[in-house]
């Protein structure tokens, strides 16, 4: 088999929590986001992660449905868990028990996966990451980021610029991207990410839609949704990249490309957790 993309990055459990509603466990993780979300839109996808003992059976067979888990790696002690904790002003806090996803960038990989047209990097310690993209040194790779290491993002722009250098598809939202960059202005940092090395950067803005920048600007609208129809805000950003990258990997125009991120992402906000399945 063939595989159009792998994805190597956390697979979790999510304890998602609102303001003055029950702590509700979910399936979770970017890795598994992405990686749903590209199986989906027809992409043929590999998952590379390492999750504990604690990993429930059914979760596995959920994701063994529409893609191939050989490179899931179920170790002793604790899966990854992540605390989702949504603020009455709108911002959230990622903390982390990290359990046995540790030193995600040395993760083995399946033989069958470095044939793969993409390799997307999900958000992980940016040293991790660093890790990765040497391992796949020559091939084409995709990367982005999560609120959990935006210190690292604030504080660590030679580390930031060495990753980005390396990188072809970049999917940064728009707070990321002005972290990473110290810019002014969303077309500020695409313009220096880009010339950081970056071919293409993708930074998606939520309602607003999303910026595309390889040399020249591309602006795309959000798709409609009403207020009533979004359940779950977690894993829009994840599902947008794994349907942009279903396109990607296997040549379509990039206008496909981002319609099919968009049409994911909305599919994703409709329902709980960050899976799209």
């Amino acid at each position: 088999m063939m595989f159009d993309l792998a994805v190597l990055g956390h697979v979790s459990i999510d304890h998602i929590r609102f303001p003055g509603k029950e702590e509700t466990l979910l399936p979770g993780g970017a890795a598994a986001a992405v990686a749903t979300s590209a199986a989906l839109a027809g992409a043929r996808v590999g998952l590379v992660t390492k999750v504990g003992e604690d990993f429930p059976e059914e979760w596995l067979q959920k994701l063994s449905s529409v893609l191939d888990v050989r490179g899931v790696h179920i170790l002793p002690g604790k899966t990854i868990h992540i605390y989702m904790i949504y603020h009455e002003d709108g911002s959230v806090d990622a903390p982390v028990d990290m359990g046995v996803a540790q030193e995600m960038g040395e993760t083995p990989i399946p033989e069958e996966y470095f044939d793969a047209e993409i390799f997307h990097i999900a958000p992980i310690p940016p040293e991790e990451q660093l890790k990765a993209l040497k391992r796949l040194e020559g091939k084409r790779v995709s990367l982005d980021f999560n609120p959990t290491y935006m210190e690292d993002y604030r504080n660590r722009t030679g580390l930031m610029r060495e990753i980005v250098s390396r990188v072809e598809v970049l999917f940064p939202n728009e707070r990321e991207a002005l972290t990473i960059t110290k810019a002014k202005t969303v077309e500020e940092a695409a313009e220096v990410l880009h010339g950081w090395g970056a071919k293409l950067v993708v930074i998606t803005r939520g309602e607003r839609g999303v910026l595309l920048y390889d040399g020249s600007f591309k602006e795309f609208p959000a798709l409609p949704i009403s207020p009533e129809e979004i359940v779950d805000p977690t894993g829009a950003g994840d599902a947008f990249a794994g349907g942009f990258l279903a396109g990607y990997s296997r040549g379509r125009p990039i206008e496909e490309c981002v319609r099919l991120g968009l049409e994911r992402a909305r599919e994703v906000l409709k329902k709980w957790g960050s899976w799209s399945i």
